[in-house]
């Protein structure tokens, strides 16, 4: 009996860790009105769940969602869901963003026990709902990340502006592109 009381009050504490940590980071992430989004995506997933089945795939799901977490916190963003072979990761600091898209796209995009990676990064107004986030700055980075060719990171005008002197890496050109569900054009760079 004792041990089911200790059991019942741990799962208590870690509940109400839980609840105290989740609280923190929607009070942090509320603080900043206008962050900036990545997306980042495993290519060729789909194909190698066809071919290696699922356990298998969903290994190297795990880990990418694992290394893709270590590098949010490296850069403090914090990743705010996984989607299968995919992550939404949240940043209030867009020189910050820019820097671990390259670094996804260097490190994670090479690695041999996972996949090429695309990496879309936006900055803009989004409407936080629990530890979610909507809008058109989130639909964007999601676009911008399907637009890019693996290993290849795309950052919006918005984030380019955003991040000014802070920006440590180098953009190719500018690029026009046609996005699915977006109506005019968005102006994007290659982090080169």
């Amino acid at each position: 009996m004792i041990e089911l009381v200790g059991l019942a009050i741990g799962a208590a504490t870690v509940a109400c860790l839980v609840a105290l940590v989740a609280t923190r980071r929607r009070r942090r992430m509320a603080a900043h009105p206008s962050p900036t989004f990545v997306f980042a995506d495993l290519v060729g997933y789909t194909t190698l769940t066809e071919e290696l089945g699922d356990e298998a795939a969903a290994t190297i799901a795990r880990e990418f969602r694992r290394t893709m977490c270590a590098l949010s916190r490296a850069h403090g963003a914090s990743q705010v869901k996984s989607m299968g072979d995919g992550v939404m990761i949240w940043a209030p600091d867009p020189g910050a963003a820019v820097a671990l898209a390259g670094q996804t796209v260097s490190e994670v995009g090479r690695r041999p026990d996972l996949l090429p990676v695309r990496v879309g990064v936006h900055t803009g107004p989004a409407v936080m709902s629990g530890c979610d986030w909507y809008g058109g700055a989130v639909n964007l980075a999601a676009r911008l990340a399907a637009e890019a060719d693996p290993n290849q990171a795309l950052v919006s005008a918005a984030t380019r502006s955003a991040a000014g002197t802070t920006l440590e890496q180098s953009l190719g050109p500018r690029r026009e592109l046609v996005l699915r569900g977006i109506a005019r054009p968005v102006a994007a760079w290659r982090l080169a």
